[in-house]
This record gives structure tokens, sequence and C-alpha cells, in this order.
């Protein structure tokens, strides 16, 4: 098993090229999903902003200070929805990728098992039961991603 996770190596008679150490290197697959999500969810936060109510202190400033009190509130929301995505995308990535290296198949139950160990390791803080929920939660959500052909190993 340790042989599986040592660096990735060609097949006989083919160098290894800087496009096969992108897509075979655990920790840049899992700093690309990081910096991926983190950007996703930074331009999400104005979307799911807009859906939120709104102080309603605020109705009674001026429309500058209002403004600037939702460009604020605004920038924050992104901030922690850039985060919140970078780390789920980060966590899942890598914890994808060291299942495929240390199972040595590339199937549909990698981001499975991948997805159980998100939601555990995301949840790890509130204790057992919802390390329990949250691993059954993000396997099951992996699991219909998978089975309706969205991911990519395409329902296999």
């Amino acid at each position: 098993r340790a042989a599986s996770m040592a660096a990735p190596q060609p097949p006989p008679g083919m160098p290894m090229t800087t496009t096969n150490i992108w897509r075979e290197s655990c920790t840049i697959v899992a700093v690309g999903s990081t910096v991926a999500g983190g950007i996703l969810g930074v331009m999400l936060g104005p979307v799911f902003y807009a859906f939120e109510t709104t102080n309603p202190a605020h109705a009674e400033l001026p429309l500058r200070q209002q403004l600037r009190l939702a460009g604020k509130d605004i920038a924050g929301r992104s901030r922690s929805w850039g985060k919140n995505f970078g780390a789920i995308g980060g966590l899942f990535s890598l914890s994808e990728c060291f299942v495929a290296k240390t199972r040595g198949a590339h199937d549909m139950w990698n981001p499975v098992i991948g997805g159980c160990i998100t939601g555990g390791g995301l949840a790890a803080r509130s204790g057992p039961q919802a390390c329990a929920f949250g691993c059954a939660g993000f396997a099951a959500f992996s699991l219909a991603i998978e089975a309706m052909g969205f991911g990519q190993h395409g329902g296999e």
C-alpha cells in the first residue's frame, strides 16, 4: 500500500509530462480545488446575499449609508462562502485522490468514500453523531451525482 502513495510513475517508455503531474499529484489537485471552490464561493456570495433579509434598522438610514453597509455585508458573506467552498472542495478532492491511490482503482466509489470522509471531517468538531450524519449525507450526495452521470465516472 505504501507504494501506491508514492509519486506517480508514467507507464514504461513514456516520460512524465507536466499534464500528468498536475493530474496525478493529490496535493496539486487539492490546492486547485481549494482555489476553484474559493473563487466560486466568492462569486456566489452576492447571489446568496440577495436572498437574505435585510436589517430593518437600515431602512431608516440614508441611501449612501445603506449601500455602504450592504457592500460590507456582501464582502463579508463572500469571504465566508469562499472559505467554506474552498474547504469543501479541497477536502473532497484530497480525500478522493487518496482513496483512489490507496484502492488503486478509478471507479464511482472513490467519490462516495471521499464524500464520506469530507462530510465526517467537516462535522468533526460536532461529535460522533454529526460525523456519521455528515459522512452519510456527503456520501449519498456523491453517489447521486455519480449515478446521474454528472460525476467524472458517468454512472459506471
